[in-house]
């Protein structure tokens, strides 16, 4: 796995591992200007902690580790140009800002395009059109995400659930059936709720999907599928979670118009029928 991807997880990191990875993430311009006792200094640690660390990612010390980091950043340098953890500067103007954001955005979206898999996504949508009914799981940034997704798939006859909504998972768990699918909307997948309710489908054959930004945690191990987005946001240091939830409205858009071309003819006079409906009692309500 790449360096910065196993930086950005913090798998079985310590505190102080956490603090090295956060840092280098955030400073990737100055990374490769760095000895392994300034990269000690600034992250208030130790030679040994940062020797450690480059252990842990699977290289032999600190020399290979800037060797690998300077070729990912290459990798990548057409890629991100704007960082998702800090994407504006404290001198920029507002229209800097507005532009910073908009790039944000366009970059998302397109480095999430190229996680993107047709097979999976006609998987991913007859899964959800065929059933009875879909229990969406997620919190906080992401179920607002969930509830724009609700909102879409009311509109094409699909009455979705948050499970998660009100505290009431666990009772919503024990009541999916086979017929039923769920969905877990999470960017680090690390919620052990959602592993219980996992376990809990998987021992009951019920299919469910996860979305979100690692392929090594055991949600996504145990899922029926998997959808990857880009895993760009460092947990404990940004300023908002503009690249998660901008990759996951877009995963759950492109989801939700897979499952609309199922039906698409049907789907779409339904939405003229019912507007000429409403325009008709306008009408009459203004006799």
């Amino acid at each position: 796995m790449k360096i910065l991807m196993q930086l950005s997880e913090m798998h079985n990191f310590t505190p102080n591992e956490k603090s090295i990875a956060s840092y280098i993430l955030i400073h990737r311009e100055n990374m490769l200007r760095l000895n392994i006792q300034e990269l000690a200094k600034v992250t208030y640690t130790s030679h040994s902690a940062v020797n450690r660390l480059t252990h842990k990612l699977g290289l032999t010390g600190f020399k290979e580790f800037i060797i690998k980091l300077a070729q990912e950043f290459q990798q990548t340098a057409d890629i991100l140009n704007v960082d998702s953890n800090y994407p504006f500067s404290l001198e920029a103007s507002s229209l800097q800002v507005a532009k910073d954001i908009a790039e944000l955005m366009k970059e998302t979206i397109e480095k999430n395009f190229s996680f993107m898999d047709d097979n999976l996504l006609s998987q991913t949508a007859q899964l959800l059109y065929q059933s009875e009914r879909i229990f969406i799981y997620a919190s906080g940034d992401s179920q607002i995400r969930a509830k724009s997704f609700q909102n879409k798939l009311i509109k094409i006859n699909k009455y979705p659930i948050i499970a998660t909504e009100l505290s009431e998972w666990a009772h919503h768990t024990v009541n999916l059936t086979k017929r039923d699918c769920a969905i877990f909307l999470t960017y680090h997948g690390k919620s052990s709720s959602y592993m219980k309710a996992a376990q809990h489908f998987l021992n009951k054959n019920i299919p469910f999907i996860t979305i979100s930004s690692t392929t090594q945690n055991d949600l996504a191990k145990l899922s029926t599928i998997f959808i990857q987005v880009p895993n760009d946001e460092v947990k404990f240091a940004k300023i908002g979670t503009f690249s998660s939830q901008i990759a996951f409205e877009y995963v759950l858009n492109v989801i939700y118009s897979c499952i609309y071309k199922i039906d698409y003819l049907k789907n779409r006079r339904n939405s003229i029928e019912f507007l000429e409906q409403l325009h008709a009692d306008d009408v009459l309500n203004d006799i």
